[in-house]
């Protein structure tokens, strides 16, 4: 890639996030700097990952409320991770990647990345093999009340980090127009457009 398709890349990142935040839907964006800019996969990439300024406000309740989530579970694996008895390799690993993943998640829920929702979903199910593989391998009085209360703040994490990166951000949807072809011959086509 060289400089000016870079460059390119760039400035349709910043004409997306302005746009967005005026409140602009995001078709009338595509079709706007489509004109503009040859790059038209990176256009339809970048409106596909960042959620309208309809959506945020649609969805900001079920936000505010996993960033709450993942800021409880910062704190539980906090408080778990200074009461740890270190020698357990899986549980010591374990709580201190949750605090960091934990602190990292936040801050990207609050900013509304669209790919940390995945990662959320993804940290759940981690955890919850590990809890399981602990509950196994090592004595029960070993797991701290505090790793199921953990578990249950992510679990309801991995199901609202779930349900914001689908809602945010929907994908584009077919819509068929009739196309007029120099006046003599319609023809019907089909074309992708944004619900939001």
């Amino acid at each position: 890639m060289n400089k000016e398709q870079e460059l390119e890349k760039t400035q349709i990142k910043k004409h997306i996030k302005v746009r967005i935040e005026r409140g602009d839907p995001k078709q009338q964006i595509l079709d706007e700097l489509s004109r503009l800019y040859k790059d038209h996969v990176t256009i339809v990439k970048q409106l596909e990952q960042t959620p309208s300024k309809a959506m945020k406000r649609k969805y900001v309740g079920h936000n505010y409320l996993l960033a709450a989530l993942l800021l409880g579970a910062l704190v539980l694996d906090s408080i778990l991770l200074i009461r740890l008895e270190w020698g357990k390799l899986i549980i010591d690993i374990t709580t201190a990647l949750n605090v960091a993943l934990s602190l990292v998640f936040f801050i990207g829920v609050l900013l509304y990345r669209i790919e940390i929702y995945s990662w959320i979903a993804s940290c759940g199910v981690v955890t919850l093999i590990t809890i399981m593989a602990s509950l196994y391998y090592y004595d029960i009085s070993a797991i701290s009340p505090l790793s199921f209360i953990s578990l249950g703040v992510i679990v309801i994490s991995f199901l609202l980090g779930l349900l914001l990166g689908v809602k945010l951000c929907p994908q584009r949807v077919p819509k068929v127009i009739e196309v007029d072809i120099d006046g003599v011959e319609k023809i019907n086509k089909t074309i992708y457009v944004f619900p939001d």
